[in-house]
């Protein structure tokens, strides 16, 4: 509460006055004034003592001359400290008067109350009024006074100066708290990772602050997901190791240490605004509004997931309409291609098969040595070992492309019926597991130790193809990936009502760029590939109403986590 008053008079006297009506040592002048009205009715029976009556004590700034007066206004405004009270003596030669005074006072701050304070009545009010501006914070007061009138001045109005301060301030927080929703609600942006951007921004913003990034905590583990502009990558990684291992279990606006933790929860798992510039200053009115900005900024996150996940469908959707027609059109060409590029190799091989023949009988020829002559120049020209295996590697590329165009609609296919396949049981995920390992075996190379730790059974209701699919998939990228030396861990749990499955490897790890898209349909990085098959996996977990979430640095490998609901 601002209980700061600047008393401006040129009688030393006066001031004086107003020191022992307002400053705290009145209350050990009470306080001796109770204990002796105690002391009297212990002595003379007097059965109703003096009630004790400590006066509000004030912070009291004085000055003699208008103008210095003026300047500690001033001053305290600059360090943003104001007075709510001013008490202004009407006459102080040499300098200003006191209208002057009050004058200028209020041309630098428009909320001060002011009490013009006289001995004097060549003044009128109205022109008081009119010199001073806004009545409503403007009293008269004649002196000699009276300290109760003193006290109830200073009372009334550093009261009535924090009532209207709170309410221009909460009016203030609330215009900040409407245009931050109205921003969010009105947001063009149709991707998560940018409507987690303008939250950050907003929540920032709202609280004063300008650092600050956004978390997410998986398995204990801090990832950075957006950061704000004025904030390096280097202060994060100091501030990661300051809150590692302290976000789990916070679930209402808290601080670590300097920093302010703002949890976000209920909008997409285990994610944190960490505001770095905060210093606990945010006053407890500003942090429940703030709350109200993070139910609307939950309710847009939420509408661009839903919006993003009904365009993906659309998407899925679309791909399997025009799927079921292209690998119907593009299967007879294909069988043609197949058949003529078999009849060719078949032609080949018995064209070859009478020019080896024919040579061996003109080998054994006796014809003149001109015509041999002939023979081996033209045999030197044509160079047909040469053009045998020309044309047995033609007919190979033939056959590969067709290979990798059967898979392009084999994974198109599988994409478009993730839907249609779907068939679940109740079984052992950690079989699925063991089984899939054992498909594996010979893709992964002898180079490649692979570690596996699950515990059995880990039962849930899945679509036990679907899963082995899954698994295949994630552990042949990370053989792959790894290039024939490395390591493998596969682990699986139950925690939480979910089984968890991690699969982590020791290959080149994923960029950042890339970890956004891995999961887009027909996105791959490989130089052979067709981009679906982690679309494919994605699509199977969603099926399952788990989820599927990727770890990886450059250089750092990349581990893959599965929930899906246990039973």
């Amino acid at each position: 509460m601002n209980k700061r008053i600047i008393v401006i008079d040129d009688e030393e006297s006066i001031i004086k006055d107003y020191m022992l009506i307002l400053l705290p040592e009145q209350k050990a002048l009470a306080s001796l004034e109770k204990k002796a009205a105690a002391l009297e009715a212990e002595l003379f029976g007097n059965p109703f003592p003096a009630k004790e009556s400590i006066p509000e004590s004030y912070e009291l700034t004085t000055a003699l001359q208008g103008e210095e007066g003026f300047k500690k206004v001033e001053k305290a405004i600059q360090e943003e400290k104001p007075f709510a009270l001013a008490f202004i003596d009407i006459r102080m030669p040499p300098g200003w008067d006191g209208l002057e005074t009050a004058q200028k006072i209020r041309q630098i701050d428009k909320n001060i109350e002011i009490v013009i304070v006289t001995a004097y009545s060549d003044k009128e009010r109205m022109e008081i009024v009119k010199k001073v501006g806004s009545p409503q914070k403007l009293l008269y007061l004649k002196k000699p006074f009276d300290p109760d009138e003193i006290r109830q001045f200073a009372l009334a109005l550093t009261r009535k100066w924090n009532l209207e301060f709170r309410a221009e301030r909460h009016r203030i927080y609330l215009e900040q708290l409407l245009t931050s929703v109205r921003r969010l609600k009105t947001l063009s942006i149709s991707s998560l990772r940018g409507v987690l951007s303008a939250i950050l921004n907003e929540v920032l913003s709202f609280i004063g602050a300008h650092k600050g990034f956004i978390a997410r905590l998986d398995k204990e583990n801090v990832n950075v997901e957006i950061i704000s502009s004025e904030l390096s990558f280097n202060e994060i990684e100091i501030f990661k190791q300051k809150i590692s291992n302290q976000l789990t279990g916070i679930k209402a606006i808290s601080w670590i240490e300097e920093i302010m933790v703002v949890p976000l929860k209920d909008m997409a798992g285990n994610l944190f605004i960490l505001v770095l510039d905060s210093h606990k200053s945010v006053c407890s009115e500003k942090l429940k509004l703030l709350t109200l900005l993070l139910e609307t900024s939950s309710e847009v996150f939420e509408s661009v997931k839903k919006q993003e996940q009904y365009l993906k469908n659309e998407k899925i959707a679309t791909i399997g309409q025009i799927a079921a027609g292209m690998i119907h059109e593009i299967n007879n060409p294909l069988s043609a291609i197949v058949g003529a590029a078999e009849l060719n190799r078949l032609s080949s091989d018995k064209m070859w098969q009478f020019f080896d023949t024919y040579k061996t009988i003109f080998d054994n020829l006796k014809i003149p040595d001109l015509v041999n002559a002939q023979m081996e120049a033209l045999n030197e020209q044509t160079r047909p070992d040469i053009l045998r295996q020309k044309m047995k590697k033609h007919h190979d590329i033939i056959r590969n492309g067709v290979e990798q165009v059967r898979s392009l609609m084999g994974n198109i296919r599988n994409f478009s019926k993730v839907k249609d396949n779907f068939k679940p049981v109740i079984c052992d995920v950690s079989e699925a597991l063991e089984s899939t390992l054992m498909l594996a075996h010979n893709s992964i190379k002898y180079g490649i130790i692979v570690h596996k730790q699950w515990s059995s059974p880990l039962i849930a209701r899945c679509d036990i193809s679907g899963l082995k699919q899954v698994f295949l998939n994630l552990i042949l990228n990370a053989v792959q990936a790894m290039k024939g030396t490395g390591e493998l861990w596969i682990t699986g749990e139950k925690k939480h009502g979910s089984i968890c499955i991690s699969i982590k490897d020791t290959g080149p790890g994923i960029p950042e760029e890339d970890l956004e898209r891995i999961f887009t349909a027909f996105y791959t990085t490989k130089d052979t590939g067709t981009g679906l098959g982690l679309s494919i996996v994605n699509g199977i977990i969603n099926k399952h109403n788990g989820t599927i979430k990727v770890e990886s640095k450059p250089g750092q490998g990349t581990t893959f986590y599965l929930d899906i609901p246990a039973v």
